[in-house]
């Protein structure tokens, strides 16, 4: 035992543990049948190059007044002062411990790092037993110097341990010593998570699991810490093109060049409009990107700010490519260990990229009868991926032939440090692939949920061996394919619910991606698209897929980027197909498709995602996705060597005795005046003025109570702080129409305690308050019809007037309409120029207090604000907490027949709802007689139609409880074109 390495394993121990023995060995793994890669057992290598410890360490035990011993097995970095703890294992009296000489078809973990030239003709197996049959582990050993005092250690632990009657439930100071698994092998499903949902349920007075809350926010702190200590200050990208292509049986005949090789500049394509309003996160602050910069292998660089925009790229560094239906024939429903349709794709693949071909190689690829996973990497980038792995699972005929399931593929990438970096490995970033072919019948529905998740269950990677093939290797860790940091799922053949509105009876097709709608009304809507009207938005509303991941029956947290392209199936090639080129016997869908997960932390930007009509061999469209992965570069060895520095210093303290102890400034928050869809910020500083470090996590008053109400966010909500270290905790107020639909039926003032909970401590109050200002978004029409006045001068939400004095319509919605009628000029492009956020604030500010509109200045555009008035007009009709028209008269809405029968059902109408709509739709009606193409019929698209589709799904939104059917978007349209065409 060389002196370092006794004095890094005890730097790492506790005080009160004492080290007694050390052995420098390496997993073994059992009934294996490959050739030892072990050291000689002369000093040739250091001892650091065996990548595995085992100690025997003991502890006094001053209650029982014993001495207590265990095995604790730690794992070396590649320079052998960085340590980990893989296992620790209480010494007791059915614990045995045997020696035995290995046969030569032993095989040690394939992660030796020891070269073939100092190979072992014999070796020896240390193995520890309990009992007699179970094994715990198993070790070679190259050098038996040592091993006769590490035996001799054991026997006199165990007898003390027999003499006393310990058991392992008696060593709670291993506690300390529980390996705790890195965050990157934790499923993608829980990573993503927020870390408070993670721990124990707890509230005001009712601490939950102190101790394992402890465990889990000093783990997640510590990775997060060794990772901010070990950055080499500079981020990297990774360009990676997805893409998708069921080929329906067909063999490559077309170039496949529009696939592979598009700019993503070529692909942005306008999103559907529904409020020109960009989302607004609460916590969303912007950055300015930085020029990029690229090193010899060509990824990109950057400074860390500019993880958040890495910019468009015309080259991918990765193409991971999906195929489905590859091979049609009967013999396809077993399986097949044939390359030749898998070649024949590969040959179109690189010839599609032309002479920058030559820069490629394929990496690996996985076939499963039809379905073919291809991975393909620039050369330069080859080095940097390791650990390749592979599986497939069927989930046809039977539930097991490979006609249907999926394959998968998993890689790990660590970029090459700059030349000029003192870096000689990087930390490797994980990443896996799947690709999904599954069931096509409506009715099968229930089969489809049941194979996602039984496929999520099986796809499993094993370490591949020498053969190229997956082996179960007990020394080597296994992985699902959530064990990654980032999954991307594709394929045309994902589960989907679905309600069977008619039948598909041919085998091979594929319509799992299915839209809701009767397929004239699908086929309307992709026709008014074509003639310039986005109507995908309407569409992928009642997309089925969506609708499944919304309700979490499966792929919960997975991400879809918006969809822009037409449906990618089904294409006819013969006379039966429409304008379009759909088969008139299929319903148009958006089968193929692209999903990914990533937990946060991991900078993932989707730039593209879109499908190429050009390539039409198949009854689908190909589709592709363009990716930015950014991640900043990290020492693997400076992060190994800080990861046990911080686990030793943070580990045990919840046993030192002591109390946690935090400061908190201010103890009390004013908010002020809390305005609808106005941020309000304020900071509170935490600081630890105790001896040990402090975990503290934000808690309700019941157990399943929220932290803070809606309109109130706090950040972050959970974190360990160390003596005499401080963090900021940003509170945040910010009332969206969910919050301002209660605060506008409560009372103005706001008050509310935060309750800050310390680990194994108390809990410590933090008081909010502040002024609730009432809004008009967000209320029904009925109460704004009996406002007095302005809604901000209310003193309480039932200072309202009788319901026999409402108004006809309220007011705000009046002032809206007739600034528009006065100022709208022909030229304008209602509805379709996107509006800047702080003009509509102004313009609600207006409507609230009952103030003068604001009016355009020489030095604004008067176009800028139309559009910032209707977008407000929109968004005023959008928050109402009922729909303008009845869900329970949608039905009969789009059974009238033509504008008299319309207009009579306007009786059926509530009152206040009654002037409004036609006040509105005389406004539209106005508008629309602007249009030169003077819009006559539904079906001619023009201004009319444009408003029509615009207002429709506002005017006659859907029953979000479902007791009454969604209807038709095309019937709706109809119905408020009989007002305004």
């Amino acid at each position: 035992m060389s002196s370092r390495q006794d004095d890094l394993l005890r730097l790492f121990l506790r005080p009160s543990e004492n080290l007694r023995s050390i052995l420098n060995v390496e997993a073994a793994a059992e009934n294996a049948s490959i050739l030892p890669n072990i050291p000689t057992g002369r000093p040739e290598l250091p001892e650091h190059s065996l990548n595995q410890v085992i100690c025997v360490v003991t502890h006094k035990n001053e209650a029982q007044d014993c001495e207590e011993g265990s095995f604790i097995v730690f794992k070396s970095g590649p320079s052998g002062d960085a340590l980990r703890v893989e296992r620790a294992l209480a010494i007791t009296g059915d614990l045995t411990l045997s020696v035995a000489q290995a046969r030569r078809e032993t095989l040690v973990s394939r992660t030796s790092s020891v070269p073939p030239s100092n190979r072992a003709s014999t070796v020896f197996v240390l193995t520890i037993k309990r009992g007699v049959h179970e094994s715990l582990l198993t070790f070679v050993i190259p050098d038996t110097r040592k091993l006769q005092g590490f035996s001799a250690e054991f026997r006199r632990l165990r007898e003390i341990a027999t003499a006393n009657h310990r058991d392992g439930s008696d060593y709670t100071w291993l506690d300390a010593y529980a390996p705790q698994p890195a965050s990157r092998s934790l499923d993608l499903r829980l990573r993503m998570q927020p870390l408070s949902s993670r721990l124990s349920p707890a509230s005001a007075g009712l601490p939950g699991d102190d101790t394992s809350d402890i465990s889990t926010v000093r783990r997640e702190w510590i990775e997060k810490s060794a990772a901010a200590k070990a950055s080499a200050g500079y981020i990297k990208h990774l360009r990676i093109r997805i893409g998708s292509f069921n080929v329906n049986g067909k063999a490559p005949s077309q170039d496949l060049s529009p696939w592979l090789r598009n700019s993503a500049k070529e692909s942005q394509a306008k999103a559907g409009w529904i409020s020109p309003l960009k989302p607004l996160s609460p916590f969303d602050f912007p950055s300015d990107p930085l020029e990029e910069d690229s090193d010899s292998t060509g990824l990109p660089i950057s400074s860390p700010a500019e993880a958040s925009d890495a910019g468009e790229f015309d080259d991918a560094d990765m193409l991971v490519l999906g195929f489905q239906e590859l091979d049609l024939s009967t013999e396809a429903l077993l399986y097949t260990a044939t390359t030749l349709k898998e070649d024949a794709w590969l040959t179109a693949i690189f010839a599609a990229l032309g002479e920058k071909g030559v820069l490629y190689e394929k990496l690996v690829s996985r076939q499963l009868v039809g379905m073919l996973l291809v991975v393909v990497v620039k050369k330069s980038l080859s080095p940097c991926f390791s650990d390749v792995r592979f599986c497939d699972a069927g989930a046809g005929i039977m539930g097991f032939m490979g006609n249907k399931g999926a394959t998968a593929i998993r890689l790990d990438f660590a970029p090459t440090p700059l030349p000029d970096s003192k870096i000689t490995a990087c930390r490797p970033m994980s990443l896996t692939f799947v690709n999904a072919h599954l069931a096509a019948f409506d009715e099968m529905v229930d089969r489809r949920n049941y194979d996602f998740h039984e496929l999520s269950g099986r796809l499993a990677f094993h370490p591949i061996g020498t053969n190229g093939n997956s082996v179960l290797n007990p020394a080597e860790a296994n992985y699902n394919i959530y064990q990654s940091d980032m999954l991307f799922w594709m394929g045309g053949k994902i589960l989907i619910a679905t309600l069977a509105q008619w039948v598909v009876n041919n085998f091979s097709t594929d319509l799992n991606y299915r839209v809701d709608l009767p397929d004239a009304d699908i086929r309307t809507l992709l026709s008014l698209h074509k003639s310039g009207i986005d109507c995908i938005p309407h569409l992928l509303a009642h997309d089925q897929l969506k609708a499944t991941i919304e309700t979490e029956k499966a792929f919960a947290g997975f991400i879809e980027h918006a969809i822009t392209h037409l449906p990618t199936y089904r294409y006819a090639s013969g006379i039966s197909k429409d304008e379009l080129g759909y088969d008139t016997k299929r319903k148009p869908a958006w089968t193929d498709r692209i999903l990914h997960m990533s937990p946060p932390g991991m900078s993932l930007k989707q730039l593209t995602y879109r499908s190429h009509p050009e390539i039409t061999m198949s009854d689908h469209q190909p589709i592709s996705a363009d990716f930015d992965v950014s991640f900043p570069v990290i020492d693997d060895t400076k992060y190994e060597k800080s990861l046990s520095e911080l686990h030793r210093e943070l580990s045990g303290f919840e046993d030192s005795g002591f109390m946690p102890k935090i400061k908190i400034q201010p103890a009390a928050i004013d908010l002020g005046n809390v305005i609808y869809k106005r941020p309000v910020r304020r900071k509170v500083v935490l600081q630890n003025d105790g001896n040990i470090p402090c975990v503290f996590r934000f808690v309700g008053t019941g157990a399943d109570g929220p932290v803070s109400p809606s309109w109130l966010h706090i950040e972050p909500a959970v974190g360990l702080l160390r003596p005499g270290e401080s963090t900021t905790i940003a509170v945040l107020a910010y009332v969206d129409n969910e919050s301002a639909e209660k605060l506008n039926l409560n009372p103005t003032r706001l008050e509310y305690t935060l309750i800050l909970h310390t680990a194994l401590g108390k809990d410590h109050f933090i008081a909010v308050s502040g002024d609730y200002q009432y809004t008009c978004f967000a209320n029904a029409l009925g109460r704004l019809t009996r406002l007095a006045g302005p809604i901000r001068e209310l003193k309480s939400p039932e200072e309202l007037m009788p319901a026999g004095q409402a108004t006809n319509a309220p007011r705000e919605i009046m002032r809206l309409i007739n600034w528009m009628m006065t100022n709208v000029l022909p030229t304008d492009d209602l509805f379709e120029v996107q509006a800047k956020e702080s003009l509509c604030g102004v313009i609600r500010e207006c409507l609230d207090t009952g103030d003068d509109f604001p009016s355009a200045s020489p030095d604004e555009d008067h176009r800028g604000l139309v559009a910032a008035f209707a977008t407000t007009l929109v968004s005023l009709l959008d928050s109402l907490t009922e729909p303008l028209v009845p869900p329970h008269l949608h039905t009969r809405c789009l059974q009238t027949k033509d504008r008299d029968e319309a207009f009579e059902l306007l009786d059926e109408f509530p009152h206040e709802c009654i002037n409004v709509w036609i006040s509105l739709t005389a406004f539209l009606h106005y508008v629309s007689q602007q249009d030169p193409s003077k819009d006559a019929s539904p079906n001619a698209p023009g201004k009319a139609c444009k408003l029509a589709m615009i207002f429709a799904p506002i005017l006659l939104r859907d029953d979000p409880t479902g007791t009454y059917p969604r209807a038709s978007p095309v019937g709706k349209r109809d119905f408020l074109l009989r007002f305004i065409s």
